[in-house]
């Protein structure tokens, strides 16, 4: 009987702490999600360019009961911000798709955005090469990008209206 009982306070402890790394602001590692981000917040800038050197983000979003954080790729155009998925079927891009607000940490400092699925193409045809180019190494002046033609997607990220 003993046993019973400590192997079911183990499990409960196991499950605290998964909780607590998960949504307790451990925030989102690799390919694992996490909950709260925190730092410190920061008015958005007017050119995102810094961003070029930075390879991921964390974003999260506010849809459902807890906070979900993840990280994901950035890229800067003409000093505008974009996000992108590889996959348009994760929990966080449907989530924004739901819920356009979002905060993002990059490089410890938070910001509170909107994040909006970008369908024009002539916008596509500016982020593809800058995708090509810092995440594939390939350099191209001219590149295609198609909205739902592929399982990925691209988010204009904008201050919070």
């Amino acid at each position: 009987m003993r046993w019973i009982l400590r192997a079911g306070l183990g499990v409960v402890l196991v499950l605290a702490v998964g909780f607590a790394a998960l949504f307790g602001g451990v925030g989102p590692i690799t390919f694992l999600p996490g909950g709260v981000l925190f730092g410190d917040t920061r008015e958005p800038p007017a050119d995102w360019s810094f961003t070029d050197r930075i390879p991921e983000i964390q974003v999260q979003t506010h849809v459902g009961p807890l906070p979900w954080s993840v990280t994901t790729w950035v890229m800067s155009v003409d000093g505008s911000l974009f996000i992108a998925a590889n996959d348009c079927d994760r929990v966080w891009t449907h989530r924004v798709m739901e819920d356009p607000d979002i905060r993002l940490r990059i490089d410890g400092v938070l910001y509170e955005m909107q994040a909006h699925m970008e369908t024009d193409r002539a916008v596509g045809a500016r982020v593809a090469p800058v995708v090509l180019a810092k995440y594939f190494g390939i350099a191209t002046d001219s590149a295609s990008w198609v909205p739902g033609e592929q399982n990925g997607c691209v988010f204009r990220v904008e201050p919070r209206t």
